[in-house]
């Protein structure tokens, strides 16, 4: 008998067998990221969700083209707690408009939420992030 054909069988064996042997992992996901239902009640969504962090002067962005119109989503109840609702927006990637979705964020006491917004100046647009301002 040909040593690969016994060869072949034997590591595939092996390979089962060590994908069988795991570690004890922390099912909970990371604090960057949000879970929840998805609007309307329908599946699960998961989401990457940077922390946004206080800030008294928010970053503001020229951009030469208007933002599309905004996009309507509910609000899913908050997940635990004491959250306030980051609704939808777009948001300026540096190339083209891309719609960020709602989620719950933390309510940071001492603080208020303003939501990214849109000032158009002229023919330009200025995009201003959300951020938490001091009360």
């Amino acid at each position: 008998m040909n040593q690969w054909k016994l060869a072949v069988p034997v590591l595939a064996c092996l390979a089962a067998s060590a994908v069988g042997c795991a570690a004890e992992v922390d099912a909970r996901p990371p604090n960057n990221v949000q879970v929840g239902v998805a609007p309307g009640g329908v599946g699960v969504g998961v989401a990457p969700v940077a922390p946004v962090a206080p800030v008294d002067q928010p970053r503001e962005v020229v951009v030469q083209q208007a933002p599309p119109p905004e996009q309507v989503e509910a609000a899913p109840p908050p997940p635990v707690g004491d959250q306030v609702w980051v609704r939808g927006h777009w948001h300026w990637n540096g190339a083209e408009w891309t719609w960020r979705r709602g989620h719950w964020e933390v309510r940071r006491h001492g603080y208020q939420w303003i939501p990214a917004h849109y000032e158009q100046r002229g023919r330009s647009f200025i995009y201003i992030e959300g951020h938490w301002r001091r009360m």
